[in-house]
C-alpha cells in the first residue's frame, strides 16, 4: 500500500526536518529508492525569509512536506507577531515556492484548530481555534488549500516522537520521570485531559502512503483509541519497567489548565473517516505505538543508570 517505488526519481523537500514530525518523515522515506530527499532545518531554510525560500526553486522539488512551524503554543501567545511570521507568512512563502515549481504540498495540521466542543472530529467538523497558535495554523491551512489545488492537508491528533526532540507530553514526561526516579519520588500527579497520543513515525508513514497514491484534499489522522494524560503517563511508567518505583495519580485537568496561556481542548478525538473509506488507514492502537517508541535505544539508554 505504501509504495515507495512511486517516488523513484523524485525530489522531496522537507521543511522543519529536524523537528519531531520532520524526523518521522525522514525515517519513513529512508528506503525510497533513487529518491532525493532535501531534509532542511531552520539553519538551511528559514521559511520567513522569502528570497531564501523561493531560491530553492532551483532544486526543482516534486513534493514539499511542510513541517516547519513555531510549535510552542505558549510562546505563540507571548509573541503573536513571530507566530504569524512563521505559521502564516512562512507558509505563504512555501505555497509560492510550490506554485513556481509545480510541487505537490503536504501540510500537517494541528488538532489545536479545534475547541473540543464537537467530538468526534472528522473532515467536515468546522474548526474553532482558541489560541494564537490555532488561529495562525488555520490561516496557514487556508493559504495552502487556496493556492495549492492538489495539496494534501492532514489534520493530526497530538503526537509523540523524535526522542530527544520530543517537546510534547511523552517527551517531557519521560525526561521528568527520570528525574523523579533519581530523586526517589514515589508518586506524581497527572491531569485527565483526553487526547489521542499518536506516533510521529506512524503519521509520517501514513502521509507517505497518501503521497504515493497521489491523493489530494483534506484528511483527519489519529491513532486508534484515546487516553488521558494520566493514562498515558501510567503506560509510560509500565512500558519502561518502573511500576515498582513510582505511582501515577490521576487529578483533574483543571488543576493545570490555569497555568496555560494558550487554551486547549479538554477532549479532542478524531475519526479517520476518509482514510478508512479509501483503505489507507495505517494507524495503530496508541499503546502499541507507544511501546515501539519507548523500546528505542534512546529511552533504554536514558534509564540504564537507575
Amino acid at each position: 500500500m505504501n509504495d515507495l517505488q512511486n517516488f523513484h526519481g523524485k525530489t522531496i523537500l522537507i521543511t522543519g526536518a529536524n523537528g519531531m514530525l520532520g524526523r518521522g518523515f525522514q525515517e519513513a522515506l529512508s528506503d525510497a529508492p533513487e529518491c532525493r530527499i532535501l531534509a532542511l532545518g531552520r539553519e538551511e531554510l528559514d521559511i520567513t525569509e522569502r528570497e531564501n525560500v523561493i531560491g530553492f526553486a532551483t532544486e526543482n522539488p516534486d513534493i514539499i512536506i511542510h513541517c516547519a512551524a513555531f510549535v510552542n503554543a505558549e510562546g505563540c501567545e507571548e509573541n503573536p507577531e513571530l507566530c504569524r511570521a512563521v505559521q502564516v507568512e512562512g507558509t505563504r512563502n512555501i505555497a509560492d515556492l510550490a506554485a513556481k515549481t509545480g510541487a505537490k504540498v503536504l501540510y500537517p495540521q494541528s488538532f489545536l484548530i479545534f475547541d473540543g466542543k464537537t467530538n468526534p472530529i472528522a473532515e467536515d467538523t468546522p474548526p474553532a481555534p482558541q489560541s494564537v497558535y490555532g488561529h495562525c495554523k488555520l490561516e496557514a491551512e487556508e493559504i495552502i488549500r487556496a493556492e495549492c489545488s492538489d495539496a494534501i492537508v492532514v489534520r493530526m491528533a497530538g503526537f509523540f516522537g523524535g526522542e530527544e526532540k520530543d517537546k510534547n507530553f511523552v517527551g517531557k514526561f519521560v525526561h521528568h520521570l527520570h528525574h523523579l526516579i533519581e530523586s526517589g519520588t514515589k508518586t506524581f500527579d497527572v491531569g485527565d485531559r483526553v487526547w489521542q497520543p499518536t506516533y510521529t513515525l506512524d503519521l509520517a508513514r501514513n502521509c507517505v502512503a497518501l503521497l504515493a497514491a497521489n491523493k489530494s484534499g483534506l484528511y483527519t489522522m489519529a491513532c486508534h483509541g484515546e487516553a488521558s494524560f494520566y493514562k498515558l503517563a501510567a503506560a509510560c511508567v509500565e512500558e519502561l519497567g518502573l511500576s515498582d518505583r513510582i505511582t501515577i495519580n490521576q487529578v483533574s485537568a483543571e488543576r493545570f489548565n490555569t497555568q496555560e496561556k494558550a487554551r486547549r481542548p479538554d477532549r479532542a478525538i478524531m475519526l479517520n473517516n476518509r482514510l478508512d473509506t479509501e483503505g489507507l488507514d495505517l494507524q495503530r492502537p496508541w499503546r502499541d505505538a507507544l511501546k515501539d517508541y519507548l523500546d528505542r535505544p534512546y529511552f533504554r539508554t536514558l534509564f540504564s543508570d537507575i
